[in-house]
């Protein structure tokens, strides 16, 4: 019988958590749809995505630590921009660390969708950041 009750709480307590990841992807997606919003908070959006990557706790320490300091530099580049400067190479580099985290198999092919999409976002920000 306890035996049964543990693994009852253990079921509920795996539903919230996929509940609050659903939540979560769904806001992200409406965060996206007003192109003006994102486009002017595109470093914090990307940075507000890798925290909220369900999958990194199950990531190589490489990985994990790639993450972090990607999240450092989008704090560093939201910055930059919120005084009117851009940094081309750093945010190569941030590029290129979304590159190699989107392509990493640890991360649940879910969270390698929201890295490749923050990822395209990036390029396309490299592209045209000075018309917007």
């Amino acid at each position: 019988m306890r035996h049964m009750v543990t693994a009852g709480l253990l079921t509920l307590a795996c539903f919230g958590v996929s509940a609050i990841a659903q939540d979560w992807y769904h806001e992200r997606e409406e965060r996206y749809r007003d192109e003006q919003r994102w486009r002017h908070h595109v470093f914090e959006d990307v940075r507000s995505d890798l925290d909220h990557i369900w999958s990194a706790a199950r990531a190589k320490d490489k990985e994990r630590h790639r993450l972090d300091k990607t999240k450092e530099e989008l704090t560093e580049l939201q910055a930059k921009l919120d005084r009117g400067h851009f940094d081309e190479g750093e945010l190569n580099d941030v590029i290129d660390h979304l590159r190699k985290s989107a392509n990493d198999e640890h991360l649940a092919p879910r969270d390698r969708d929201v890295l490749t999409d923050d990822l395209n976002r990036l390029m396309d920000y490299r592209e045209h950041h000075e018309h917007w």
